[in-house]
This record gives C-alpha cells, sequence and structure tokens, in this order.
C-alpha cells in the first residue's frame, strides 16, 4: 500500500491558493506568481531546515548555565510569545525584588567600525531591568552595544504597571541625556555592578534572542 507524502511546496500551495485556478489569462498570470511563491517557500523551509540546529549553541549553553546561578529564566509558554524574562534569585538593596524582561525581536542594531562587514555586525537587545518594593518599581531601561548595557531612561510605576503598556499618559521620568553626566554615570555604573549586567551577560541577550528568534521562525 503506498503512502502519499507531502512536499514542502505542496504545504504552501495550498496557502497561497495555486489550485484549480480559472483558466483566463489575468488569473493565469496570477496563478504563475503564486507558483513562484509557492516554489520560493519551499525553498526556505528546505534550506532552513537543513541549515537550522534545534539544539542550542554550546557558547550559549554555557554563557546560559552561568547565568543561571544568579538568575532564573523564564519564557512564555505562549506560542509566538517572544518575551523572555530573567528573575534574580537573591534580593536587591533593601529586599527589593529584581527583573529583567526583554523582547527577542526588540534589537538595537550596533554600528560598524571601519572594515568591519554586514556579516560581523550584531544586534544589542533593549531590555528593562525593575526592581520592585513595597508596591512600586523602579525601571532602567537599557540596551546593549558592543557588549556594553548602557541606561537609556529611569522610571516610576505602581508594581502592577509594570507589564502594562506604555500609552505616554503619566510622566515617567527623564531621559538620560537629560540628567547631569555624573548622575548618568552613577545610574549606569549601579545597575551594572550592584547586579552584575556584565559583558557575559550582554553577550547572553543578544545570543539567546537570535537563538529564540530563529526557533519561532522555524515554528512560524
Amino acid at each position: 500500500m503506498s503512502q502519499t507524502t507531502t512536499s514542502s511546496s505542496d504545504r504552501y500551495g495550498v496557502l497561497v491558493g495555486n489550485n484549480n485556478m480559472p483558466s483566463s489569462r489575468y488569473f493565469s498570470d496570477a496563478s504563475s506568481v503564486r507558483d513562484d511563491l509557492s516554489a520560493i517557500l519551499a525553498r526556505e523551509i528546505d534550506e532552513e531546515e537543513a541549515n537550522f540546529n534545534v539544539e542550542m549553541p554550546e557558547e550559549l549553553a554555557e554563557i546560559k548555565a552561568d547565568i543561571e546561578r544568579n538568575w532564573r529564566v523564564v519564557e512564555s509558554t505562549e506560542p509566538g510569545n517572544m518575551v523572555v524574562k530573567l528573575f534574580r534569585k537573591e534580593a536587591g538593596i533593601g529586599g527589593a525584588k529584581v527583573m529583567i524582561q526583554f523582547n527577542c525581536q526588540d534589537r538595537e542594531d550596533e554600528e560598524l567600525d571601519e572594515g568591519q562587514g554586514m556579516d560581523e555586525l550584531a544586534s544589542g537587545v533593549r531590555f528593562e531591568a525593575v526592581l520592585t518594593k513595597a508596591g512600586r518599581g523602579l525601571v532602567f531601561s537599557c540596551f546593549t552595544i558592543d557588549a556594553e548595557v548602557h541606561v537609556e531612561s529611569v522610571s516610576l510605576r505602581a508594581a502592577d504597571e509594570i507589564d502594562a503598556e506604555d500609552d505616554g499618559t503619566f510622566y515617567r521620568g527623564p531621559e538620560m541625556h537629560e540628567l547631569e553626566g555624573d548622575l548618568q554615570q552613577a545610574l549606569g555604573d549601579f545597575i551594572r555592578e550592584e547586579y552584575d549586567l556584565d559583558a557575559d551577560f550582554a553577550a547572553f541577550l543578544s545570543m539567546y534572542a537570535d537563538y529564540k528568534e530563529q526557533m519561532e521562525y522555524m515554528n512560524w
């Protein structure tokens, strides 16, 4: 008894509708476009499946194991959700709870150095470092560049508003560039040094975001 298999082109052919099209010239041209799209999609799937290893890269796995000594890494169970959270295992100053959250697609492109090729360009990651205590949250909006953590702004929020969308209705605090230089430096040093947001941490965010984005792309 023969077994029927479904190719990549068949799978996407159904989506783009290249079957049973009318025979008019207009719709024949449209069908040709859909056939082309179906073939390109099938090629893309085959190439990604051939080149992508679902196993976490060894370097990333090692950095993740080191990060997890101090942080608990949590992903959403919702398919396609790109938000990752890290919870500090030890309380911060004054017993504050410390959390890092980032969206793997919220990237910060780094500038090319002279002589650096596009394939050498690493993308930084935007993230929030949140310190909560007594129903209030101190939120550091940060990004990574050149394996370093930089602070963009600092704001105060109610603890139950940390995950809410910011529609800009309320004053959230000053932009870093509006503050005196020494205060900018002190705030940056505090969040980096107090919670070990060092080069390994910045590398982990970037590499983990790349890995998760590729995993979701394959599922998509």
